[in-house]
């Protein structure tokens, strides 16, 4: 081998190295790659130019997959390669709603901070009705513009849809929260009223504790 000097073999051997760096191509697709968090299969899709924003079997995009199970890292390395913060799933749910109703608020807030359109209290009103709304979902909510006491469509409150549901814990973390234990719904009963209706004894009672009362 000639004579070449130290420094200049140094910039041959990584100049040499650079040109092996490329990915191999990935051996499991994108969507099972996301489901198993193997992030250097997702590095190889990605590299490779698999369709991100392509629905699995499921019906759910590698971004839906990734917000369920709360891998923020892998929300941020498909966001930045081109996955679609506002696509649907087949039921017409967005990454955020799905974030939210696999109580994964780090992720929800990272995906808000990136510019995700947000109806607080149609979101309220479904991971309620879900039976999904932990205390860092309301929590969440409210911080964003949630009304608590915002009826859906049919004139139920959150928390009437909480008694409706029998999710005793998301009743009273929305009583806690400050909803309205006395807000009568499109027929005109109030939520012990309606929790006595419908049998729920341990929300009747817990509504009671904090000041609810029948009507005369």
């Amino acid at each position: 081998m000639p004579n070449i000097p130290v420094l200049l073999l140094s910039v041959l051997l990584i100049l040499l190295s650079s040109g092996c760096s490329e990915p191999q191509p990935p051996t499991i697709n994108l969507y099972r790659a996301v489901h198993t968090g193997d992030i250097d299969q997702i590095e190889r899709n990605l590299h490779w130019g698999t369709k991100v924003n392509q629905p699995g079997p499921d019906g759910l995009t590698a971004l839906h997959v990734a917000t369920r199970k709360g891998s923020l890292v892998i929300v941020k390395m498909l966001l930045e390669n081109g996955a679609d913060i506002e696509v649907q799933d087949h039921t017409g749910l967005t990454p955020l709603a799905s974030a939210l109703l696999a109580r994964n608020t780090l992720v929800a807030a990272y995906l808000v901070k990136q510019g995700a359109q947000i109806d607080p209290n149609a979101l309220l009103q479904l991971t309620v009705r879900e039976g999904q709304a932990d205390r860092d979902v309301v929590e969440f909510l409210v911080r964003h513009g949630a009304m608590l006491d915002s009826p859906d469509a049919q004139g139920n409150t959150p928390l009437q849809l909480a008694i409706l549901g029998g999710h005793r814990v998301i009743a009273k973390y929305l009583v806690q929260a400050g909803a309205d234990i006395d807000a009568r719904d499109s027929a005109g009963r109030t939520p012990l009223e309606l929790a006595n209706e419908r049998g729920e004894t341990d929300i009747a009672r817990m509504l009671q504790q904090f000041g609810a009362t029948a009507s005369p």
